[in-house]
């Protein structure tokens, strides 16, 4: 039996949930304080606590950190050019940056752009700005539009794992938002779990994806939600055909690429016309 299963199975049995979530958290706190106490002994380096690295990237280990933000900035550069943006001169924005994980590293491999970054969390913008704020500018976004941003300011939007996590009238509210913060033929590089991350998913999640080209899926909440955001960030999938579809509602889709992150997630890109 698959892990998809028995997770589903344990949702009918809310005790068995209940202790199964209880564990998970108690084994989290566990490495998170292993991890806490490691990083108290260098105060000084130029990397985020455990807890932010978790928030953005679902690992404590310092190494993979900065192996995946240099991977995701190498992808949101060059796909920037393949897109015929000359990339100098340009004001990009990390939506949904976290403590700056990519933009640190995309400021490295794009010189003389101006960077943002917007997140709404709190923690991770105010380490950002504290440690990073030679690099980018950085915000505080509320969990529903509008940004503080004028119309048309960007000629880039990024987000990386958002899109993963937000349901259809959030989706659809952030799509919009954006579009409005991009200039005319500005780009949104973007990504959604497809084919490649359905190893999870229940028997009736792959029927209800078949059918409507869209699943979320809630799982932990409140205090076993271990990443520490808020409750409606939870998992969310897309087939090519709805974002091609229901996406172009809001902006063309100018190119997909299937597994273009990691080989994993879906790569999207969608231009203002």
């Amino acid at each position: 039996m698959d892990r998809s299963t028995l997770v589903a199975l344990a949702k009918r049995i809310p005790p068995l949930y209940w202790t199964a979530g209880a564990v998970r958290y108690a084994q989290f706190r566990s490495r998170l304080k292993v991890a806490e106490n490691a990083y108290r002994l260098n105060p000084d380096r130029p990397l985020p606590p455990p807890m932010l690295r978790y928030r953005v990237h679902r690992a404590l280990d310092e190494a993979s950190y900065l192996e995946a933000g240099a991977y995701v900035a190498d992808v949101i550069a060059d796909n920037a050019r393949a897109a015929g943006l000359v990339p100098e001169g340009l004001r990009i924005l990390d939506f949904a940056s976290g403590p700056g994980r990519v933009l640190s590293q995309l400021a490295r491999r794009l010189p003389g752009n101006r960077f943002d970054g917007s997140d709404i969390d709190a923690e991770a913008i105010g380490w950002a700005r504290e440690h990073l704020g030679n690099v980018g500018t950085f915000s505080v976004n509320r969990p529903n539009p509008p940004t503080g941003y004028a119309d048309g300011s960007f000629d880039v939007v990024y987000s990386v794992s958002l899109f993963t996590h937000l349901d259809k009238d959030f989706q659809f509210q952030w799509l919009r938002e954006i579009k409005r913060i991009l200039k005319p033929g500005g780009l949104l590089i973007t990504t959604t779990h497809g084919k490649r991350c359905l190893d999870t998913c229940t028997p009736a999640e792959l029927d209800e994806l078949a059918v409507n080209g869209f699943v979320f899926r809630v799982d932990h909440t409140g205090r076993f939600k271990v990443d520490g955001l808020p409750d409606f960030y939870q998992t969310t999938f897309h087939t090519e055909e709805y974002v091609r579809n229901r996406w172009a509602e809001v902006m063309p889709v100018e190119r997909f690429v299937e597994g273009g992150v990691n080989n994993h997630q879906d790569l999207v890109v969608l231009r203002k016309a």
